[in-house]
């Protein structure tokens, strides 16, 4: 399979997989609240408390949008583009190191809060740890399943077709 179907193939994969981890996440943390997955998708980091609650269609909606969008599209295609780069030598270890990528850009987020004073650092680091095994399971499953469906480990790997 092509990188393209490929990153996409893990890209679905990868979500369904992330999905369930902070369904769980929110359940052993907050009990039936979706803070964990509202924060995780985006929108409630950028539009702050409106989009934070998922009780609004409006906001279901477009947080949806965001999530689908960048998790099953524009972060695998960008993996798929750039996993030659990332160390390791297989797939697991290239989505991992992806997964801590993407995890970075959070804790910059998360830190920025707690800078300005709207958090404090004890109330974020729970939301950070999860956060942290969430882009992990992500970036995991994305790069385990790219190298399943890839009949190719890079274009760098010297490997012919």
């Amino acid at each position: 399979m092509d990188p393209v179907k490929s990153s996409l193939g893990g890209g679905i994969v990868a979500t369904i997989a992330v999905v369930l981890f902070l369904l769980g996440a929110d359940f052993l943390l907050r009990g039936t609240s979706l803070f964990v997955f509202a924060t995780f998708t985006g929108p409630c980091a950028v539009g702050g408390p409106p989009y934070c609650d998922l009780g609004s269609t409006s906001a279901l909606l477009l947080t949806s949008i965001v999530f689908l969008s960048l998790y099953v599209v524009a972060w695998p295609l960008l993996f798929g583009g750039f996993t030659w780069g990332l160390p390791g030598e297989s797939g697991l270890t290239h989505g991992v190191a992806f997964g801590l990528i993407l995890w970075s850009g959070f804790v910059v987020v998360a830190l920025f809060t707690v800078w300005e004073g709207t958090e404090s650092l004890s109330t974020e680091l729970g939301l950070v740890i999860a956060m942290l095994l969430a882009y992990l399971v992500y970036g995991a499953v994305l790069g385990g399943v790219y190298d399943y469906l890839a009949e190719h480990r890079t274009f760098m790997s010297g490997e012919t077709d």
